[in-house]
């Protein structure tokens, strides 16, 4: 048994050898033919990082550098007008939404300042629509998810810097400022409408109203609000206090929306109110001229808030979405393509609404559109 254990490990070569090539000529032909397809198809491939197109060195945007110029003027000039009208609610009214649209002009002009810094370089300019896909894995309500992350690459796209998804605290601090000024300016107008409604109702108690302070407590809620979208778009959070959230956000977006148009189908009511001799002759602009500043005060509102209707839109239809999947309805009869399309539009015009909201400011809020007529308009000036 000895003498058989060390024949068989005695290392020797076995007398019978196969060799693949003589007993099997058809196997080495399809090895030949398989690495004659494998080197084919490496030298036909085009690595997926030579798709990328590399990064311009940077050159100034005219049109973003344009348009800032253009805001920036507005601000200072709304703001100089500002200091010029007595106590009024809608100078407070301005007010608001110029404070946040003043820091939002300072961070940009710090953003050109670092993106003239060559770090993230820059891109082609494109003007076509900035086309956003639905997130995998989720539903028309989990798009403030990834607000910030739609919104840096929009920035991106409309700016050409690439500092906006390169450094993601650039597309963060965009976006909350951005945010707050469409739920102030929401809110703020609620109270606006209430004031310009008593200067006609109640003319001898507007004078004696603590605008200020009225204002300042509506700034609270778009300070929640602001808040809610960042946190819920930096952080995951459980199911149930993600929908609860939004419950809440949706719900408070649609209720305003119904006061706004609630008040501005009140005001067809109240031009067709007389009114007396006295306030006819008041000292107060905002009396005097109260039906007019209410006019005005529409066309204001209707321009602006057309920018809010892709957010209203989409809030309602998720809301409505979510209430009925909660009730196992079918949910296809809804519009759940225009809601889809609807958020990122919403993020999209974050970049339009300064521009609009101070253009109109100068021609229908009526104390910023007297001085600024008079400012260069001569003829208009009091002797």
């Amino acid at each position: 048994m000895a003498e058989d254990q060390l024949l068989n490990f005695s290392g020797d070569t076995p007398d019978d050898v196969i060799v693949l090539g003589e007993t099997d000529p058809e196997l080495l032909q399809l090895n030949d033919t398989l690495a004659t397809t494998i080197s084919t198809i490496l030298n036909t491939t085009v690595l997926p990082t030579s798709s990328f197109e590399p990064l311009l060195p940077y050159t100034p945007n005219p049109f973003r550098i344009g348009f800032l110029a253009v805001k920036c003027l507005l601000i200072v000039l709304l703001c100089a007008i500002s200091c010029t009208i007595r106590r009024d609610f809608l100078k407070f009214f301005a007010i608001c939404i110029l404070i946040p649209l003043f820091l939002e002009a300072a961070f940009d002009v710090f953003t050109e300042i670092q993106a003239g810094t060559g770090i993230f370089g820059v891109q082609k300019l494109e003007w076509a629509y900035h086309m956003v896909e639905q997130p995998v894995n989720s539903t028309i309500s989990d798009y403030p998810k990834h607000a910030i992350d739609i919104y840096g690459a929009i920035l991106q796209q409309y700016s050409t810097y690439q500092l906006y998804t390169g450094d993601p605290l650039f597309a963060l601090a965009s976006f909350i400022i951005a945010d707050f000024v469409f739920w102030s300016l929401l809110f703020s107008t609620v109270v606006a409408f209430y004031y310009a409604h008593k200067s006609i109702v109640r003319p001898e108690r507007i004078v004696f109203e603590p605008f200020i302070l009225s204002f300042l407590k509506a700034q609270l809620i778009p300070v929640l609000f602001t808040a809610v979208d960042t946190l819920l778009a930096l952080h995951q959070v459980p199911g149930w206090v993600y929908s609860g959230a939004m419950v809440v956000v949706r719900l408070g977006a649609c209720l305003v929306a119904v006061a706004i148009a609630t008040q501005l189908f009140a005001s067809l009511f109240l031009f067709c109110r007389s009114v007396d001799e006295l306030s006819v002759t008041s000292p107060y602009e905002q009396i005097r001229n109260a039906k007019m500043r209410l006019f005005l005060l529409l066309l204001f509102t209707v321009v602006v808030h057309l920018l809010s209707a892709p957010y209203i839109a989409w809030a309602g239809i998720s809301l409505v979405r979510d209430v009925m999947w909660l009730l196992s309805f079918d949910t296809t009869s809804l519009p759940l393509r225009i809601a889809a399309e609807a958020f990122p539009l919403h993020l999209t015009l974050f970049l339009i609404r300064p521009l609009v909201f101070l253009v109109a400011s100068l021609f229908f809020l009526n104390p910023f559109r007297r001085r600024f007529v008079r400012l260069f308009c001569p003829c208009c000036r009091r002797k």
